[in-house]
């Protein structure tokens, strides 16, 4: 978005890095023998308490603070890609993709030099497994967000530019970094953002500006492609957190647990992402 670079020292930067899971296949009990509530079986009654929705602290940072966007970056600009992968670039040291589950913090300077790099951005291959079907389910789970712009939180379009602040790759498996494939838990996104102190870019710092990079899973653990109903509250689920949701809600029927609650937004969510959009953030991307 053409933004300012670089007077603000690293070492005041942050990271958001979210590990999202979908809701377990499995029974009740394993939810619960892994210290995790059990994921919802039936939809609230209408007119209960709970539909009138209620802020969980979880939209906090671990320590407490605040990121958000600021109404002077919208209308975000948001880059599905189809079906793009940027796994395949090798970390030599590690002998393992630089897009690897301990290094997500990383994952904004990786596409920020890809994208600096437009023969290689051209390059990029299509994750295995991915289908046209499941961009469109991406599509649809991120609108999901859109009925709270008519309150003026926020706005955001999908462009076909590569030119965003927001991009959506995809790969057909996490791996660790050491290159071992992760399947165990159901993981099916993560989003990484760099931020940067709100005051100190108020008062006037320049800040060198990263891409957020939501990264989805194209296949379930078998190696079948990732159904479009999962697909879409992943994609959902992720743009949640790059809207500035920094943690889980711990209840399972939040969009925002790591069930991914009944795929949509719920009463909780939007009060959540309603209230963090009226506070002074601490952080911005």
């Amino acid at each position: 978005m053409g933004r300012g670079t670089g007077e603000i020292a690293r070492g005041v930067i942050a990271v958001l890095a979210a590990t999202c899971l979908g809701a377990l296949p499995g029974p009740a009990s394993a939810a619960r023998a892994q210290g995790r509530p059990a994921a919802p079986r039936h939809t609230p009654a209408a007119g209960s308490a709970r539909a009138a929705g209620a802020v969980y602290p979880e939209f906090r940072r671990a320590d407490g603070t605040t990121n958000r966007w600021l109404s002077d970056q919208m209308p975000l600009k948001v880059y599905v890609s189809h079906g793009l992968a940027i796994d395949g670039f090798i970390d030599e040291q590690l002998g393992a993709p630089i897009a690897n589950t301990s290094n997500v913090a990383a994952w904004p300077d990786l596409a920020a030099s890809i994208l600096s790099t437009p023969g290689q951005f051209k390059s990029l291959p299509v994750a295995q497994g991915y289908t046209e079907e499941q961009y469109a389910a991406a599509v649809q789970g991120i609108s999901m967000w859109k009925p709270l712009e008519r309150e003026g939180l926020f706005s955001y379009v999908l462009t076909s530019d590569p030119d965003a602040d927001i991009y959506v790759f995809w790969v057909h498996h996490f791996v660790d970094r050491s290159g071992m494939a992760l399947f165990a838990g159901d993981i099916r996104g993560y989003t990484s953002m760099t931020v940067f102190p709100y005051r100190q870019v108020m008062a006037g710092g320049k800040a060198d500006f990263k891409p957020v990079v939501i990264m989805l899973r194209t296949t379930e653990s078998n190696g079948v492609p990732m159904p479009a109903p999962k697909m879409r509250a992943s994609a959902a689920h992720e743009f949640g957190h790059a809207l500035g949701i920094a943690n889980h809600s711990r209840n399972p029927v939040d969009l925002m647990s790591i069930y991914y609650g009944y795929g949509v937004v719920s009463p909780n969510d939007a009060a959540t992402m309603r209230y963090l959009y009226h506070l002074v953030p601490d952080y911005i991307p």
